[in-house]
């Protein structure tokens, strides 16, 4: 039966192939494959050039020359692979391209019929930091063992991988860098649709991309799915931590031993290992390499009394809405802190105001220039008002922030403005004419002397005062009867107005406490997700009455904007991990959670009436 099924198998792959005979003579032709990424870069970074060479026989690549990069090759995989007779070999090679000057280059094409390659060069704004003046060492481009050529380790049935990058491995306490999770599948053999999970509760990872970005790519002469988010990923204390990323996934594996799927390894095509059913599904998960990160603490020396926890490298400068204005009418003050860095740290009071100027409290928004907001503008307006009219001048406004690259403290200044307020239009001089004196002449043209009794002007039927007279008794009556209806109802509307805050109060009581129970609940299970959710709910009531705005708007921007207490940085750390903790992996303690509780219970115990 054994040798029945053999010579069966043998049969339909002889058809087969016969079939596809055009198609692998055509596949045997040379070709190659070249990418460059990413494709922009600063000096002294370095890209990756990947360049996959595949087909029969051996086709050697010479490496480009462009003045202002480098180009060395750092590792290369070469896979023979026979089919029919046929054989196909394919060359993957990892060069590394470094840049020493700005600017936007063209990397030729390889072969006469590839197309070149751009990479932009943009100029070091010094976050690399420098040793002695010597040229930094990029991060290395192929991880550990296991990995391949171009830096992938796939699983060990080969059906997919996760990898994660970062420009570097040794930052600060607080600083923001940008990060990339990759995750591939192979077509036809793995699929995931999950989003990656970091495994580590170490740091953070803000603003992960909603919807990723979806390309195809070669790996080892396999065609692969890749899914590419890109995020902010933080560290919360200072140490020497490792992490990696995870995602679920769905495989398809063997279930007859390899020597019984003879025609499946020939034709190496999962639509042909479907129909003889030699594939099963199954769950796994796929885990990235360890990445190690060495987290320095901020230095204490030198820190400027109203450091905000800015890192990163910044600029800022200001304007006014104008140069020109009238006492006692309003302007905009705007100062726009642009660069890279944790702008959700980055806070100003802008200016406070003197004797010519009354100030009002800043407004801030943010415009980011990546998906992750790692780059962008954070722009600050404050309503002025001249006190008084002349030439007057807003003095110079500063931030401080601490610079990565240069391992110290740095304060940003802006330039002073000159305002010219004209003086108020002067009332007086709208008020009508006084009347002529009484000397004037025309003022009286009687001489002598004046009667001693008074000129009346008319006659009256009747000596009653008019409030004696019935008409003014009818009308007051007729206002007393308003007035006691209005009263009447003004009492009506206030109870139904008690009644309904009354039963608003006793619903977000009653939220609140089957919130508090869900906290409970989640504390015991050790379940963070629902924990820090129902914490952020119960927050938002209790803000959302002491506001008088809708709980379900309140966010983190509202925490720094408005709240005054000394609880304000753990209340909006509940709110950043109740958006993170479906993906950031955190495990809690038992103090942990107690910790946050009370947090939470501190503030419902505050409250107060609005």
């Amino acid at each position: 039966m054994r040798v029945r099924m053999l010579r069966q198998a043998a049969v339909i792959a002889a058809i087969i192939l016969g079939m596809f005979a055009a198609a692998t003579a055509s596949a045997a032709a040379s070709s190659v494959d070249a990418s460059i990424e990413p494709s922009q870069i600063e000096v002294g970074e370095s890209a990756r050039l990947t360049i996959l060479t595949t087909g029969s026989g051996a086709l050697s690549v010479t490496l480009p020359v462009v003045s202002g990069l480098e180009f060395r090759i750092v590792g290369q995989s070469h896979q023979i692979q026979s089919i029919n007779g046929a054989t196909f070999e394919s060359t993957s090679t990892i060069v590394r391209v470094t840049a020493e000057e700005p600017g936007v280059f063209t990397i030729p094409g390889l072969t006469p019929k590839s197309p070149p390659l751009v990479l932009r060069v943009n100029p070091s704004n010094g976050s690399s930091p420098l040793n002695n003046g010597a040229t930094p060492s990029p991060t290395p481009l192929l991880p550990g063992s296991g990995a391949n050529a171009e830096g992938i380790r796939l699983t060990p049935d080969g059906s997919a991988f996760v990898r994660f990058e970062v420009p570097k491995h040794e930052i600060y306490v607080g600083e923001s860098v940008p990060a990339e999770i990759q995750i591939g599948t192979r077509d036809g053999f793995a699929v995931s649709n999950a989003l990656p999970k970091l495994n580590s509760s170490d740091f953070t990872l803000n603003n992960l991309s909603f919807q990723p970005e979806r390309t195809t790519k070669a790996i080892d002469g396999k065609r692969f799915t890749v899914f590419t988010w890109r995020s902010q990923l933080a560290a919360i204390k200072p140490g020497k931590f490792s992490l990696d990323f995870s995602v679920p996934a769905t495989v398809r594996i063997r279930t007859q031993p390899r020597g019984d799927s003879m025609l499946d390894d020939l034709l190496g095509d999962p639509f042909m290992q479907n129909i003889f059913g030699t594939m099963v599904q199954k769950n796994v998960t796929v885990t990235s390499p360890e990445t190690v990160f060495n987290v320095l603490p901020l230095p204490t020396e030198g820190r400027p009394p109203d450091f905000g926890g800015a890192v990163g490298t910044f600029k800022i400068n200001t304007d006014i809405s104008s140069t020109k204005n009238t006492a006692g009418d309003p302007l905009t003050l705007r100062m726009h802190v642009s660069g890279a860095g944790n702008f959700d740290r980055v806070q100003s009071s802008m200016f406070g105001g003197d004797a010519d100027w009354k100030s009002y409290e800043p407004k801030a928004n943010f415009k980011p220039a990546d998906p992750t907001g790692y780059r962008g503008e954070k722009t600050f307006e404050q309503p002025l008002i001249a006190a008084r009219a002349g030439t007057h001048t807003i003095p110079a406004l500063s931030f401080n922030y601490f610079d990565p690259g240069t391992h110290r403290y740095e304060t940003a200044r802006s330039s002073p403005l000159t305002v010219t307020v004209s003086p108020a239009a002067d009332s007086a001089a709208n008020a009508p004419s006084p009347a002529t004196a009484s000397g004037a002449p025309g003022a009286d043209s009687h001489s002598g002397l004046r009667p001693d009794h008074a000129v009346t002007q008319g006659r009256v039927e009747s000596l009653t005062p008019p409030y004696f007279q019935p008409q003014f008794a009818g009308f007051v009556s007729v206002l007393a009867l308003l007035f006691g209806a209005g009263w009447v109802e003004l009492r009506r509307r206030e109870r139904n107005a008690n009644d309904i805050q009354r039963e608003r109060e006793r619903l977000r009581s009653e939220r609140i406490h089957a919130l508090l129970e869900q906290m409970a609940a989640a504390s015991g299970g050790a379940d963070a997700a629902v924990f820090f959710n129902s914490a952020r709910l119960a927050l938002q009531q209790v803000l959302g009455t002491r506001w008088q705005v809708a709980p379900d708007l309140i966010t983190v921007a509202d925490i720094d904007e408005r709240l005054e207490s000394v609880d304000r940085n753990d209340i909006r750390q509940i709110f950043v991990f109740a958006d993170e903790a479906n993906y950031s992996g955190d495990e809690l303690q038992a103090a942990d959670f107690e910790r946050w509780s009370q947090v939470v219970q501190r503030q419902i115990t505050s409250e107060t009436p609005p």
